[in-house]
């Protein structure tokens, strides 16, 4: 998936970890967030805030989350977890994400036609 800095973009759930709130085949529309993203959204977003980010290659869709207590925070990184405890891999195993790594905030859900709409 290549990604434009500065356009929505379209990305496509292909896994279960952030089910039931996305399920596989969902199309999202996306602003694009992080270093190379609109100037605005450059920083970190909010806590419950549904993002995109590249970790080992590839594109993960996760939940922004509080950092656990006890958990050292840095202004730099991202505590993400998906819905779906049992089916995710996201901080709980391999700690925080670093800001750099944000590409993208989930703006609506496109599809499929039965499933348009916000995602809370």
């Amino acid at each position: 998936m290549v990604m434009t800095a500065r356009r929505i973009w379209r990305a496509v759930v292909a896994e279960r970890s952030m089910a039931p709130t996305l399920e596989p085949g969902d199309t999202l529309l996306l602003l694009p967030a992080g270093p190379h993203g609109l100037p605005w959204l450059r920083g970190a977003p909010r806590v419950g805030s549904i993002v995109i980010a590249e970790r080992d290659g590839r594109l993960d869709v996760k939940r922004v989350a509080t950092w656990p207590v006890g958990t050292l925070q840095t202004p730099d990184a991202l505590w993400l977890l998906g819905d779906n405890a049992a089916a995710s891999s996201d901080s709980r195993q391999g700690g925080p994400v670093p800001l750099s790594a944000l590409r993208g905030i989930l703006l609506f859900r496109t599809g499929p036609s039965g499933r348009r709409g916000r995602v809370r």
